[in-house]
């Protein structure tokens, strides 16, 4: 299975990783394998590809990680929450993904990046959002 990707690109790499913990805690997502450190180069041409337009400011900390959900679900989820951070979603089907995907194994690992942990009541809330997304598809 092919992974949706998200480029952080922030100021540091502590910022960095509170805006991955951000994204699994609040955005439900849940990061798969080490998150790397991309270099600035190919984190604008990455941020180009995707969005279009030329970076409009430099970043020292440049982020990229594998996350478990389609494309459109993360964006959504993006929107709502937020992050310290500018976050990127590079759906799996594109150019950007290839070339990040090829270099995968040259990029170094973002040390110091641990997942939160959940308490009791997020992993409730967890099942219910499951629950209610598999009677939505059984309803199709």
């Amino acid at each position: 299975m092919r992974n949706t990707m998200v480029l952080v690109r922030t100021d540091n790499f502590q910022k960095a990783s509170i805006a991955l913990a951000d994204l699994v805690r609040y955005g439900g997502m849940q990061i798969r394998g080490d998150p790397r450190i991309i270099p600035p180069a190919l984190s604008d041409w990455a941020f180009e590809k995707i969005s279009g337009e030329k970076p409009r400011r430099r970043f020292r900390a440049h982020v990229i990680a594998q996350i478990d959900l389609p494309p459109a679900r993360a964006i959504g989820r993006l929107m709502d929450i937020h992050p310290p951070a500018h976050v990127l979603v590079i759906p799996p089907d594109t150019e950007v993904w290839e070339e990040l995907m090829r270099l995968w194994g040259t990029f170094e690992k973002l040390k110091g990046f641990h997942p939160p942990k959940r308490t009791r009541a997020e992993e409730l809330r967890k099942k219910r959002e499951k629950e209610r997304e598999n009677e939505g598809l059984e309803e199709l």
